[in-house]
């Protein structure tokens, strides 16, 4: 995580918007661990489908929670 995306990550915090916290979180361990250029579910394996799904559901809980 870049010193930016923690600043950003406190500043949820201070602003109590938890769940954009725990969003953004949850895509920074995706995008270290699990690759989106790499992990594409192209493959049809069930373990990279099932990444793609998590950052599908990620994205959709952002947008709901302004």
């Amino acid at each position: 995580m870049t010193d930016e995306r923690k600043l950003e990550l406190i500043n949820l915090l201070i602003e109590d918007k938890e769940w954009k916290a725990i969003v953004m979180i949850g895509r920074e361990l995706l995008d270290f661990y699990y690759p989106a250029d790499v992990f594409t579910g192209e493959s049809g394996d069930r373990g990279p489908k099932y990444i793609c799904a998590l950052r599908e559901a990620l994205a959709r809980i952002d947008e709901s929670f302004p």
